[in-house]
């Protein structure tokens, strides 16, 4: 009993602080605007926000007490979707990072301009790309190799794309299919969905892999597949450690120069074989993720075999 109690107590803390934080990033967002629709009727749109937020609160009280989940969960969403929001869009404008976005030149000035504190910006910029913000990854990476260098860029790069997968992936998880496709669009989301409907281990792991797939969509769509948290976790972070190195290496022909024509040849015959493989594993895909599915059943049956016998001996 005194479980339920507090339950419902931290439950009720919980709805009102994102209340109180929605509700004052919505303000803050509002009042920095200089111009256009929502400045010129502003003070409308604060009491329309407010008002809301206090409703929802209130209603998700109500259904916590009433015990009606579904609906509490609906409020509780909306809370935390207005948060994010709120406080992503408040950041941008007050940023000034719309206008810093169509190019690496344009983007680098803009982080050159934070100084010593270029690292966190541009961790938390790679965090926002993958969740809110529509700067193209390379254009991100290949700004953090032209500041910091290839090695730093991987480091720094790594850190913000992968909390940002990761975010991603327990919005789609959590939140479900609504609340996904009200971010990343509802004909973006079922495209997707269906590309991988039925072997989400084997493709989605491929297309994170290479870099013709959206994979800042795929995160959300992970977050809605079969896939289980620990098998994302550890591909997210092999496969963008691999990713995010390789293009760090790229951007100047490092890795394979691009202004001698075996590198040329090297990156035409890449591209080639990624598409080959791609039709292939689509048409494919159900038998591979069957096998691997069955593979990896095999190796977690006998390391669990394994255990047993070293505690029986």
């Amino acid at each position: 009993m005194t479980n339920n109690k507090n339950n419902l107590i931290k439950n009720i803390i919980l709805l009102n602080f994102l209340g109180i934080i929605s509700g004052l990033f919505s303000i803050m967002l509002l009042a920095s605007l200089q111009s256009g629709f929502l400045f010129k009727y502003r003070q409308f749109f604060v009491i329309f926000f407010l008002l809301t937020i206090i409703v929802t609160v209130i209603l998700g009280v109500i259904f916590l007490i009433k015990k009606k989940e579904f609906l509490y969960k609906l409020c509780l969403t909306i809370l935390i979707v207005t948060s994010v929001i709120s406080i992503g869009f408040y950041l941008i404008v007050i940023t000034g990072i719309f206008d810093k976005i169509r190019s690496v030149d344009e983007l680098r000035a803009y982080v050159l301009s934070f100084g010593a504190w270029m690292p966190v910006i541009y961790i938390i910029l790679n965090f926002l790309q993958v969740v809110i913000l529509p700067i193209p990854g390379f254009v991100a990476v290949a700004t953090g190799v032209a500041l910091f260098g290839p090695l730093l860029a991987t480091v720094y790069s790594f850190i913000g794309i992968t909390l940002g997968s990761i975010v991603a992936y327990f919005i789609g998880k959590k939140f479900g299919y609504k609340v996904v496709k009200w971010i990343v669009g509802k004909e973006t989301l079922d495209k997707w969905l269906l590309a991988v409907k039925n072997k989400d281990k084997i493709v989605l792991t491929f297309m994170f892999l290479f870099p013709l797939f959206p994979d800042d969509v795929l995160c959300f769509v992970a977050g809605l597949s079969s896939m289980s948290t620990k098998y994302f976790l550890i591909m997210i972070t092999l496969s963008r450690l691999i990713t995010i190195t390789i293009t760090s290496y790229s951007v100047n022909g490092n890795l394979i120069p691009y202004t001698t024509w075996w590198g040329v040849l090297i990156w035409v015959v890449v591209i080639l074989l990624t598409v080959v493989f791609t039709i292939f594993l689509y048409k494919n895909g159900n038998k591979i993720e069957k096998k691997f599915t069955k593979f990896l059943r095999k190796i977690f049956k006998r390391k669990k075999n394994e255990r047993k016998n070293d505690t029986t001996r």
